[in-house]
């Protein structure tokens, strides 16, 4: 067996896909979309051949703070082997770290796509130097609704009222269209923005979503074995008024990215019901058995944050599913101990600062704003 940068893309995400532990963040051209060039060049593609067989494979991003030298490597999702018992998970986590070294990486940080009770996976993760951390970058938590019944039987097993919210969205006039033009595009972005800033999260520049439509393209999905992603558009009287994104890979399906009108009389038609269950139904004639829709509480009580969206993708039935905490290995002490504190201290910063924007617009106009707002919708 030898550990080396692997190029070919084929090779790579044939491989990720035929893997229980391989995900959508692990395909090849997964570092290939983001902000920042100097990391998207800087990601990693690391295997172990045995011949000419990938039987590892580990994607790393590159992740730096400015003032802070080097970088960490981070595997979103990863890393992908068939078992942990074995020579391949220690031939591959020894090869990731070198090549991180030789770019000057201070640590490893790894999320596996693998179950929290797989004591196996654990155990040899430790056994390399791995330890547990708090600076998590994708939650552990998320929702997943199984695809394999008929679609009756998906509707039998959701709560009534998504059920009505799904039927009710054809009778009232919703379409739901995959989106295929810049119109569309555009269309998207804008939905996407207002609900960012209706539910204050961060909203990435647009190229970024350009990017991922055209690495996960059915052309380059065909010619690489990469994800299938595609743009849904729910309009009504022509109108876009709610969207979402999915994407399919090795039996699985994510929900990647939604938003949804904020006017009154778009909101009481209920778009995101119908516009889930037809991103839904593409999976499942795509052979999907899964539908990851991703992050959910850490905590699941209610007032936690995020609760109204895991109340939202539980009503659609399935199941939560848990898995191992994020790991880090240090390679610099020196400069890993310095870095996580900044991100820390960042973190806290930006938290502070979300918490007092969300603060300001829940006040009460003052007399003088009421009547200048009186005639703006709200949301």
């Amino acid at each position: 067996m030898e550990v080396r940068l692997i190029t070919d893309r084929r090779q790579w995400n044939t491989f990720v896909a035929s893997v229980p532990a391989g995900h959508l963040c692990q395909t090849f051209e997964w570092a290939e979309h983001g902000e920042d060039l100097e990391a998207r060049a800087g990601g990693l593609h690391v295997g172990v051949l045995d011949g000419d067989e990938l039987v590892g494979a580990v994607l790393l991003l590159r992740s730096a703070i400015r003032r802070i030298p080097g970088a960490l490597y981070y595997a979103p999702r990863g890393p992908v082997v068939r078992e942990p018992v074995g020579p391949t998970l220690e031939l591959l986590m020894q090869g990731a770290a070198r090549f991180a070294r030789q770019k000057g990486g201070f640590a490893l940080r790894i999320e596996p796509n693998v179950l929290e009770n797989d004591t196996a996976w654990l155990e040899h993760l430790q056994h390399l130097g791995f330890r547990p951390t708090t600076h998590t970058i994708y939650l552990r938590n998320a929702w997943v609704t199984d695809l394999t019944p008929d679609e009756d039987q998906m509707l039998a097993a959701m709560m009534m009222t998504w059920r009505q919210n799904i039927r009710a969205g054809t009778r009232k006039g919703l379409v739901v269209r995959e989106g295929t033009t810049n119109h569309d595009f555009n269309a998207f972005y804008r939905l996407l923005s207002e609900t960012a800033e209706r539910d204050h999260f961060y909203l990435y520049p647009p190229q970024v979503f350009r990017d991922m439509l055209d690495h996960y393209s059915a052309e380059r999905a065909a010619r690489d074995a990469t994800a299938q992603m595609r743009l849904f558009i729910t309009e009504y009287q022509g109108m876009p008024i709610a969207t979402s994104t999915v994407a399919a890979f090795g039996g699985w399906a994510w929900n990647l990215h939604s938003g949804s009108s904020a006017l009154p009389e778009h909101r009481k038609l209920r778009p995101n019901y119908l516009t889930q269950w037809e991103c839904m139904r593409w999976a499942k004639q795509l052979g999907c058995h899964s539908y990851d829709w991703r992050t959910i509480p850490e905590i699941l009580e209610p007032g936690q944050e995020l609760w109204g969206v895991y109340e939202f993708k539980r009503g659609f039935g399935g199941a939560v599913r848990r898995v191992m905490p994020t790991m880090d290995l240090v390679l610099n002490p020196l400069i890993y101990y310095p870095y996580t504190t900044a991100v820390q201290l960042r973190r806290a910063r930006r938290e502070q600062q979300q918490r007092q924007e969300k603060s300001t617009k829940e006040q009460p106009a003052s007399t003088t704003q009421v009547s200048a707002a009186s005639s703006v919708p709200p949301g």
